[in-house]
């Protein structure tokens, strides 16, 4: 085959017919058996490889070959396999005067138009004379049988990657997957299917598997990329941040004290754009996936060199720095928080609760989310020590309740488990007024008195904390308004704060049935993060 003869499809009407069915496949839009679509376009393939629809065939495959990839059963796959070797042996040494070819180029910048121009190919009219055809390269040369040949290894080394040479070096499918699935995690926005601890996990135990292997340098940079995220207290399995740990404690003694000769300034620049790195990361991992990174770099200057990224002392940093920062964030997530330090800061040389910059911690949270935790905390710790105060009691236990329910999260389960044990323990006793059931003793001895099951209670619907929240959501507050901090501070120090909008007495705030819902949905909080 040196010449492709221009054979109109109208003689193969099954070609164009199928050319709808491979777009289909290729775009996860089509109907009917993929498996079966494959099986045919092989089986025409292999009767006559190197035959005047050969290119019909072939690129028919190319399409269709990151569903066989990833989809197809093995004996399909094996088939189209074998058809497109079969062509690649017969027509990649013959003649040919073309100094390129289409499958030289990026298949993602035209593998969409295959659908359109595939048909035109052989309609009988040269790229000129062909209004519909907008292609930069002519017809004979997609036509030409090294340009054939060598779409036959392209779809090849889509459906197996590595497994052949000759062609433009291209991330795997697979990769395409997992650097657009790690992108969407470091953006904190995964894909529905995509469970950010498991990807992590996977990849920190493959680098622990072999921590001097050829997967290393791209591990490190994606774990690296990652790090801020899994330590951000989005992942809730610790196992995840120990498996992480784990991984680069395992490959910082192939890379030892390593030096390199590079100045300062020649390492990559990371931290900043880490969906850029975690797409480095993902490139580092395969051969094809370092050859486009190779092209990215001749093709922008102010990328760094692959040889930067894959420096021994560039990595030794950055998995030190990534280390250091999974280490801190898993004692800040799962350690044991020290709230000790905040009883020179939340009570006053009286004794008595500095309320506002309790209150003010948890309201701006947005400002200082380990602050408003560690302030809900202590106020927990502290009610459960039973302080004599009743009205203090009530406050802190108000407060730790606020500190859980006024975040979109729960929190990190070292904060979390001291404040389930502790609201847990919280009982509603079934007699006796407020002001006796806060009186004093810990947590789980005394809390708010009940109402006799059946009977209204005397407050009907006007319960502080609804009330307030009907108001926040009906009337704008500016951002350093705090209407729950205010009526709060009022409530423990009347005499010192001026009394808020819509005031309640020290009653109402007290309610059993109040202060019971308020506990009851903090743990529910609380319950959903386990």
């Amino acid at each position: 085959m040196t010449d492709v003869p221009a054979t109109a499809l109208s003689d193969s009407p099954e070609c164009v017919h199928f050319v709808d069915d491979w777009d289909g496949i290729l775009h996860e839009t089509y109907g009917g058996d993929a498996d079966r679509a494959v099986l045919d376009c092989a089986r025409r393939l292999a009767a006559d490889p190197a035959g005047e629809e050969a290119y019909a065939w072939t690129l028919g495959l190319v399409m269709m070959a990151a569903h066989i990839g990833r989809f197809s059963r093995k004996d399909v796959a094996a088939a189209a396999l074998e058809a497109l070797h079969a062509t690649d042996r017969k027509l990649r040494d013959l003649p040919c005067a073309h100094r390129t070819h289409p499958y030289e180029s990026d298949l993602d910048d035209r593998i969409d138009h295959f659908v359109d121009d595939l048909p035109l190919l052989t309609n009988g009219l040269t790229e000129d004379e062909d209004p519909d055809w907008e292609d930069d390269a002519a017809k004979e040369q997609w036509l030409c049988p090294r340009d054939i040949a060598g779409y036959a290894r392209v779809a090849v080394d889509i459906i197996a990657p590595g497994s052949v040479g000759g062609i433009p070096p291209r991330l795997p499918a697979r990769d395409a997957r997992r650097a657009e699935d790690l992108r969407s995690i470091v953006w904190d926005y995964p894909s529905a299917a995509v469970d950010p601890g498991q990807e992590l996990s996977a990849y920190a135990r493959n680098l622990v598997a072999n921590p001097l292997g050829y997967h290393r340098a791209g591990l490190v940079v994606v774990l690296h990329a990652a790090c801020w995220y899994a330590a951000s207290g989005r992942i809730r399995d610790r196992r995840v941040l120990d498996t992480m740990v784990d991984a680069l404690e395992a490959v910082l003694p192939g890379l030892g004290d390593a030096s390199c000769a590079h100045r300062e300034g020649d390492h990559p620049e990371v931290g900043r754009d880490t969906a850029e790195q975690a797409t480095v990361g993902i490139h580092l991992l395969s051969p094809g996936g370092r050859g486009v990174y190779r092209h990215w770099h001749r093709e922008e200057l102010e990328t760094a060199p692959l040889e930067a990224w894959l420096c021994p002392a560039f990595l030794a940093a950055i998995a030190r720095e990534a280390l250091d920062h999974l280490r801190t964030g898993r004692e800040r997530l799962f350690g044991l928080r020290d709230t000790a330090h905040l009883d020179g800061v939340l009570v006053r040389p009286d004794g008595r609760l500095d309320v506002e910059r309790l209150t003010h911690a948890v309201r701006f949270r947005c400002r200082d989310g380990q602050a408003a935790e560690d302030a809900g905390l202590w106020a927990a710790r502290r009610f459960a020590a039973g302080p004599a105060d009743p009205r203090e009691r009530l406050v802190l236990l108000l407060v730790a309740c606020w500190s859980v329910t006024s975040g979109e999260e729960a929190p990190p389960e070292a904060v979390h488990r001291d404040l389930r044990a502790i609201l847990g323990s919280v009982r509603i006793a079934a007699a006796g007024g407020p002001e006796s059931a806060l009186a004093g003793g810990p947590a789980g001895a005394s809390a708010p008195a009940g109402v006799p099951a059946g009977e209204p209670c005397p407050h009907g619907g006007a319960h502080p904390w609804d009330v307030l929240t009907e108001l926040v959501g009906r009337r704008h507050f500016g951002f350093h308004e705090d209407p729950y901090g205010a009526h709060l501070n009022h409530l423990y120090a009347p005499g010192e704060y001026e009394t808020p909008e819509r005031p309640f007495d020290a009653e109402a705030w007290g309610c059993p049935r109040h202060v019971a819902q308020r506990v009851r949905g903090a743990l529910r909080v609380i319950d959903g993060a386990n």
